[in-house]
């Protein structure tokens, strides 16, 4: 129920898009995580994830996902060992990162590590993009036309059983 609440509220977040006015500060061609940003090509997000696995869900999208020494903003993914593309949605594995490309260009980026606290990352993320468009204590999102910034803190399976995540995730629509 917990993540039904954490999808509505980023799927109001898409449509509200249109209707919000961003900062001047957030520009969609520099959204990035971990040096990462929206729109760069496989090989260049391959060079910078040497141990990412890659698979092709389609001709046209490729789905890689990464889940060694996975961090971001000083918290760290615990993932099972063992996970692969095959498991990636296995409790157990789905801490890590996780990129999807479209026609050979980033499309989503997401950092799902653990924590319950996503506050000190956001203070760095509001000076970088300015004031998002919806901030809760559970996510805090920043639009710029079709680009979507998002941190999210949820469980990572449903029921009460099972880590608390915070999920950082650029993607375009």
């Amino acid at each position: 129920m917990h993540s039904m609440s954490i999808l509505l509220l980023v799927c109001a977040a898409t449509l509200l898009t249109s209707a919000q006015k961003l900062p001047e500060k957030i520009d969609s061609d520099s959204l990035e995580l971990q040096g990462d940003t929206l729109g760069e090509t496989a090989a260049t997000f391959s060079a910078h994830h040497t141990k990412a696995q890659c698979v092709a869900s389609s001709p046209r999208t490729k789905n890689c996902y990464e889940w060694e020494n996975i961090s971001i903003f000083e918290m760290r993914a615990h993932p099972d060992s063992g996970c692969s593309p095959a498991t990636h949605s296995d409790a157990g594995c789905v801490q890590g990162l996780t990129a999807t490309f479209k026609d050979e260009h980033l499309n989503l980026l997401s950092y799902a590590v653990e924590g319950n606290d996503k506050s000190s990352a956001v203070v760095g993320l509001k000076k970088k993009y300015g004031k998002p468009s919806i901030d809760t204590p559970e996510a805090t999102i920043w639009m710029s036309g079709n680009d979507v910034l998002s941190v999210v803190v949820g469980k990572a399976t449903e029921g009460a059983s099972g880590p608390t995540l915070v999920t950082f995730m650029i993607s375009r629509a």
